[in-house]
């Protein structure tokens, strides 16, 4: 099996069991299709069982998080490459088509980590055309670079990715001791840092950016995911800085992709951190009434002026402070997570020399 075409979904209505009916039109001999439903919708589950056929396969399980639908419906992929699309968004079926022969193509290439094309991401007041630059690079800091240039919402995350590759990424994220929802956004920075994305010339992915349209409603969205952690609101406030620290203590400390040179790792460490501090700084985050409001606005007054330079030991302890506020048991193990990852490389450079 060459690929398989993964839809998570948890919509019910006319739109979402159109998108599910055009996912399962896919299947064929070289293509397996699995719908995973979580909505606990039995009209639903009774309609979408009618696509089911010997390349489709059709689950319907009880209500359950993102991270676990996602993470779930990849052990059913049987294809050398996944592609997990969202049941509000389309995908054109010639670019399906063409899948297949890009495989064929180029998947036997090491150093490819799967493939991409161009995305048209819809808005009220018209359409935009959007093609990363340089996913193809040999050079992994161009890669990053290229997808960090783009400011829009994280649309390669619907990119087709090397199976193994995506199970493993898949099963480090659910490690992680907070899910957050910026965490699309480092798991194709751990795609891009493993290998390139081979871009098709046409159009494949329609976005719909819904919720995420309006800033208040999209924040509210994210705040949903501090929440359900067992986290404050107002660590919505402190939403760029997690996503620079995760990305940078990533990027310099990691052993999830090929090993780089320290002088690369600090480059692409440099460039993401810069990129998610710039928004930190530059964007108003809501905080929904919290009580911890005030904390949260002194931690970041504290790291917006910081004065000497930032290490990974001074904002993880920041951040672990405020998290305290909310919950110590998680303060202590998003701490003893990021730690440990900081010092496992040091450590390990100490004893080659390096």
């Amino acid at each position: 099996m060459q690929l398989s075409i993964l839809l998570p979904t948890n919509r019910h209505g006319p739109v979402a069991i159109s998108r599910i009916a055009q996912a399962c039109s896919w299947a064929k001999p070289n293509i397996q299709v699995v719908v995973r439903d979580n909505s606990g919708n039995a009209e639903k589950r009774a309609l979408i069982s009618l696509f089911r056929n010997e390349h489709c396969k059709i689950v319907s399980v009880d209500p359950c998080e993102p991270l676990e639908n996602y993470s779930e419906i990849m052990k059913l992929a049987t294809g050398e490459f996944v592609f997990c699309l969202a049941d509000d968004d389309q995908c054109f079926d010639h670019a399906i088509a063409a899948l297949p022969g890009l495989i064929a193509l180029h998947g036997k290439e090491p150093n490819v980590a799967g493939f991409t094309g161009i995305y048209a991401l819809e808005t009220p007041p018209g359409t935009s055309f959007v093609k990363y630059k340089d996913t193809d690079s040999d050079d992994a800091a161009a890669r990053v670079a290229g997808f960090l240039s783009y400011s829009g919402p994280n649309m390669l995350f619907y990119s087709v990715m090397r199976r193994s590759l995506a199970m493993r990424m898949a099963a480090f994220l659910k490690t992680l001791p907070i899910f957050i929802s910026f965490h699309d956004q480092t798991l194709c920075f751990l795609h891009l840092l493993n290998g390139k994305l081979i871009p098709m010339p046409r159009l494949f992915y329609v976005y719909d950016l819904g919720v995420w349209e309006a800033a208040e409603s999209a924040q509210r969205r994210d705040a949903d995911y501090y929440r359900a952690a067992g986290l404050d609101l107002a660590t919505n406030k402190l939403h760029w800085l997690l996503c620079g620290f995760e990305g940078a203590t990533l990027a310099m400390h990691s052993d999830l992709f090929p090993d780089l040179p320290p002088s690369k790792r600090q480059s692409i460490a440099d460039t993401w951190f810069t990129v998610m501090f710039t928004r930190f700084k530059g964007s108003v985050r809501l905080t929904f009434d919290s009580d911890l409001t005030d904390d949260a606005e002194k931690v970041c007054e504290r790291v917006r002026n910081a004065t000497s330079q930032l290490t990974f030991e001074k904002i993880l302890s920041d951040i672990c402070g405020f998290l305290a506020l909310s919950s110590q048991d998680l303060a202590r193990a998003y701490f003893d997570f990021w730690s440990e990852m900081i010092n496992r490389r040091q450590q390990a450079l100490r004893k080659t020399g390096s």
